[in-house]
């Protein structure tokens, strides 16, 4: 069963120390952070910038079919990671493999992320195959990564760790982003396809160096029935789901969840093309942006995390749904020259502060023997929303002739994942009291 939180907005621990994991695991955390900062360097440079627009204006060159194609590349993978993680964290878990599968994952990501660069003009198929392959295994990695966070602290440095890992991770993209400028720095239209894709070498080699060889640092688990096999964990996920009623408020959250993933990734999905369709900005002017939101975002995210051990992690939470509705607002109303640099700000101190605190919150409701299935499930609810929310963007886009209104509609998904999380608390406190 699941321990109750206390309280609405007051502080949701009864273990207060400051994060100082255990000697057997310092180099565990160490090892974890680190892997997270090679995760967002892949992250930046492959699915959301370098290979995205690699893929649509070299690969496929044909304006007709290249965002229908990429479209299709990017869904493929989510789709097939949130159905298959609930079962191998299940198989991990049972048999104390998670280590294993997590060097294996992000082993084969590694390997074909940095086959990307053989991908030429021409080459839908070879690109599409590559990309679905690399990011499906970085997708089952990380849902096996962030099950680690429960197992590397005390439950009261969760949101500390989930924000040191998620802040120092922008640092990570950065690095990443600055080994691959020179062979980027053209842009993906007017650069030589060769040079470009030589990025994706260095991201794959990246990936590995910085989060392949930190997950040899990450401690083991004791071997349990090495005799399980996956059907074994499909009947032991079938068996979770038929008592989900009996955790009521993981369920509930993992819907709250749900609703502000899909505000958040469909901002990260659109705010490019926002700012420059609604502000005329350019791709250097974009790309200045984002330097500007991972400078805020580090301090911003590590604080935030802080804030959540200090105060309360729920309480943290919902001062970032606030600045979301705030943001969202601006984005929707907002004009002039300083608009974009403001909402920059914005998400920076809003992106991973929410994320991470998420990610910490589930980590205290979860059993942690079972913490590579919870995960699981949690991969599967990202890798859902991650569909809703773009889709509600494009057909109010589509539907009102502006991407105003489209931006507008995401503070719906904030408003009721906040509201579902403020009545969770306040029932699981009075079931406490």
């Amino acid at each position: 069963m699941i321990e109750p939180d206390a309280g609405a907005f007051g502080n949701s621990r009864t273990e207060r120390s400051w994060f100082n994991p255990a000697p057997s695991l310092k180099t565990g955390v160490a090892g974890w952070i680190a892997y997270g900062m090679g995760g967002s360097g892949y992250l930046l440079m492959i699915p959301t910038i370098g290979y995205a627009a690699y893929f649509r204006t070299q690969v496929v060159a044909d304006e007709r079919y290249a965002d229908a194609l990429w479209a299709l590349a990017v869904a493929i993978p989510l789709v097939l990671a949130g159905a298959v993680a609930p079962l191998i964290g299940a198989h991990a878990d049972a048999t104390g493999r998670r280590k294993a599968f997590l060097l294996l994952l992000t082993a084969i990501s590694c390997l074909l992320t940095a086959s990307l660069a053989l991908v030429g003009p021409g080459d839908i198929i070879l690109g599409m195959l590559a990309f679905i392959g690399a990011h499906a295994a970085f997708l089952l990695a990380k849902a096996l990564y962030d099950s680690y966070l429960p197992v590397l602290t005390n439950r009261g440095s969760l949101s500390l760790l989930s924000g040191l890992g998620w802040g120092l991770g922008y640092l990570g993209s950065l690095f990443c982003y600055l080994l691959c400028l020179p062979f980027v720095a053209g842009g993906s239209e007017d650069s030589d396809p060769a040079r470009f894709s030589l990025a994706f070498l260095v991201t794959g080699v990246f990936f590995a160096v910085v989060g392949l060889t930190s997950s040899l640092f990450m401690p083991a688990d004791s071997l349990r029935r090495p005799g399980d096999d996956m059907a074994d964990a499909y009947r032991r996920v079938r068996k979770t789901v038929v008592e989900w009623r009996q955790n009521k408020p993981v369920l509930t959250f993992l819907i709250a969840y749900y609703l502000i993933n899909d505000a958040i990734v469909t901002v990260l999905f659109f705010i490019g093309i926002f700012f420059k369709s609604t502000f005329g900005l350019q791709v250097n002017e974009i790309l200045k942006l984002t330097l500007l939101f991972y400078a805020v975002g580090v301090p911003a995210t590590i604080a935030f995390g802080w804030l959540g051990r200090v105060w309360s992690e729920r309480g943290a939470l919902a001062v970032t749904l606030a600045i979301w509705l705030v943001l969202i607002g601006i984005m929707t109303v907002g004009d002039g020259a300083a608009i974009p640099v403001i909402v920059a700000v914005g998400a920076g101190l809003v992106i991973g502060s929410s994320q991470a605190l998420c990610r910490s919150i589930y980590a205290s409701m979860i059993p942690v023997e079972r913490s590579s299935e919870f995960f699981g499930f949690n991969a599967l609810v990202g890798r859902a929303s991650a569909a809703l929310g773009p889709l509600t963007f494009g057909l109010v886009s589509a539907a009102t002739g502006s991407q105003r209104i489209a931006m507008a509609s995401l503070a719906l998904f904030i408003i009721a994942g906040g509201y579902l999380l403020l009545l969770q608390y306040r029932r699981d406190g009075r079931v406490a009291a």
